[in-house]
């Protein structure tokens, strides 16, 4: 078995790679095996030309680098300090604290590696295989929004653009997967002047937005804006500076920003036809969830920023000069602003996160991040996660040879849980111990993998074929909603679970035409039956406690017969997990493209694990 890989990646990965190699990793797993990667049983890990922090100003681009000379933490030591945490409780930023300035936070963010994200790009490329005659139109519209600044300025000016393309169908061209490759304003993912240049929609209504990637960006050379939320701001530094005059808008911390992108309907093409058939797939949702909850505008009203832009060490009160001058001091004169908004971004893809510190120099991230950077995130990352529910036992007892329990989980986001790409998946462990401390029940606790037992039938040759038959039994292929469990085999998974055209199951994107299963849990506030038909819950027929009263809540009832000879009191231990991608979605990608083989080899040195969201602990007596 040969391994190509440009840098060592110290003991302790070496090690896990070889318990993989020995212990074996099957397609029936759901992850492919280092032999897969390619014809002669390499494993392929990506070898990306090393991004660069400074380009030259591109159309109304600038690198994120570039902005990061003012936006950037004050020295050590000196005081007073911007950009630095406070001491313990404190609101003002330390001299000796950490770095929290937007550059050093963004940089090891998933937002910056939008473009970079392995996933991303091997289901971008396998989407392309599956449908080549619109190859040119599935690149361009990914591309809208993982590398917005290169997309936006080559429809802008015509630059960069492939016409002659019969996969294309846009007028003007498509944007390709290769030229993204070749441009550093690409590589940079989701940078500064993208998202600080996106344009007001022009009115205050939550129900008016711009989704699937239908943001605007002014191509005005001569009148550079940059928009932020604080009034007065400091204009003519900045502009001397950069060219780019800042200015107060309120819409850069409304929830409708995010929208833009993290909104997103895909055409469903036709399972028969391999056309779009005008209908549209709801990809992900989270700012209708969040619209129609009580976190929304009619509630508590806290937006997506004030939950995803921030850090547990900094207090409401905390505020800070957001800026040193060119030559790196602070200066005094300039206002303290509050609150301020870390751009870490922190969501839920530890695995990314995890990935992009393994392989920094694969992926052309050893100039820009420190070792230890996107590990700090992915730990941000796994804390945010544990906000994110409760798990809650009520109604313990004995009944004869059964014991009985629920167990209710509480979202406590602002949308479904899980949101976001289908690949997601939440779902309850459960052992029951006796008094002994011999195991009586075990259900659902994940391998090392992130594989519960249920996943290689799901992952199967039938039920991962992209072609299925009229009468397949798509049933066979996934876990319905799970009210009561009384088996081992009974293990109560959140997801959503595509439709194609025919009714059959898809992993295939593009083909998703409705969802089979929706059971994520809502968030509080949401009334099922009157929010808009695209973010309904799936599958979830005859639960009566399902979001019951809008509570973003569901029980599952445990009735676990009792072998002979045990005793009381039974130890209860139960866990939510939580996987960016599950197995059938890492079985799914697979195909020719060096960006599929790569995230194959990737995957297979560090699949996709189980996060733990919550857990509780109770006797039973």
């Amino acid at each position: 078995m040969k391994i190509f890989v440009s840098r060592k990646l110290g003991s302790l990965l070496l090690v896990a790679v070889g318990m993989l190699f020995l212990n074996g990793c099957s397609d029936s797993d759901g992850i492919a095996s280092p032999g897969d990667a390619d014809s002669d049983d390499d494993v392929v890990l990506p070898s990306l030309t090393t991004q660069i922090e400074h380009w030259e100003q591109t159309g109304v681009f600038l690198a994120a680098a570039d902005c990061g000379l003012c936006h950037t933490a004050s020295e050590i030591g000196a005081d007073p300090a911007a950009m630095r945490t406070p001491e313990a409780g404190g609101s003002i930023p330390s001299p000796t604290g950490g770095d929290i300035s937007p550059f050093y936070d963004w940089k090891s963010s998933v937002m910056a590696n939008a473009f970079t994200d392995p996933y991303f790009r091997a289901n971008m490329m396998h989407e392309t295989e599956v449908f080549p005659h619109l190859a040119g139109f599935i690149e361009d519209t990914c591309l809208t929004c993982h590398t917005p600044m290169a997309r936006t300025h080559a429809h802008q000016t015509g630059a960069s653009l492939l016409v002659q393309d019969d996969s294309c169908g846009l007028e003007d061209g498509c944007y390709r997967a290769d030229q993204a490759m070749e441009d550093p304003h690409a590589r940079e993912g989701i940078s500064c002047t993208a998202c600080h240049q996106i344009l007001p929609n022009g009115t205050t209504n939550p129900e008016d937005f711009v989704h699937s990637g239908n943001y605007q960006i002014s191509s005005d050379t001569a009148n550079l804006q940059i928009f932020g939320p604080y009034e007065n701001p400091q204009g003519q530094a900045m502009q001397n500076w950069s060219g780019y005059e800042p200015v107060f808008s309120e819409h850069i911390e409304d929830p409708r920003h995010c929208a833009s992108c993290h909104e997103l309907f895909t055409p469903t093409i036709d399972m028969e036809t391999a056309m779009p058939n005008g209908e549209q797939f709801p990809e992900q949702t989270p700012y209708t969830e969040w619209l129609y909850s009580e976190w929304g505008p009619d509630g508590r009203n806290t937006s997506c920023q004030q939950c995803h832009m921030a850090r547990p060490e900094l207090a409401e009160s905390y505020q800070t000069r957001i800026a040193l001058t060119a030559s790196g001091v602070v200066n005094t004169s300039w206002e303290e602003r509050t609150p301020y908004f870390p751009h870490v971004m922190v969501g839920g893809n530890t695995w990314l996160l995890e990935t992009l510190e393994l392989f920094r120099e694969e992926f052309g991230r050893e100039a820009i991040n420190e070792e230890g950077e996107f590990a700090g995130t992915a730990e941000m990352t796994r804390e945010f996660l544990k906000t994110s529910a409760d798990l809650l036992p009520t109604n313990q007892s004995i009944s004869g040879s059964e014991i009985l329990f629920d167990l209710t989980i509480r979202n406590n986001t602002g949308h479904k849980l899980p949101t976001s790409f289908p690949s997601r998946r939440i779902w309850l462990a459960t052992r029951v111990t006796d008094s002994n401390g011999v195991t009586v029940f075990e259900s659902g606790f994940p391998d090392s993998n992130g594989h519960l037992v249920t996943d290689a039938v799901y992952t199967s040759d039938e039920c991962m074929s992209i072609e299925k038959p009229a009468d397949f039994d798509s049933d066979a292929c996934y876990q319905g909603h799970v009210t009561a469990v009384a088996d081992e085999a009974d293990i109560p998974v959140y997801e959503v679970v595509m439709g194609s055209t025919t009714g059959a199951i898809t992993h295939v994107l593009l083909y998703a035409a409705e969802s089979l299963k929706d059971n994520r849990i809502p968030p509080v506030g949401f009334d099922s039956a009157a929010v808009p038909e695209a973010v309904r819950p799936q599958g979830v027929e005859g639960d009566a406690d399902f979001n019951e009263g809008n509570s973003g809540t569901d029980t599952v009832s445990y009735r676990l017969a009792l072998p002979e000879g045990v005793a009381p009191p039974f130890q209860v231990e139960s866990t939510l997990f939580y996987q960016t991608i599950r197995p059938t979605f890492v079985a799914a990608v697979h195909g020719e493209h060096p960006w599929i083989q790569e995230f194959e080899s990737v995957v297979s040195l560090n699949p996709p694990r189980a996060e733990v969201l919550a857990s509780v602990s109770f006797l039973v007596e």
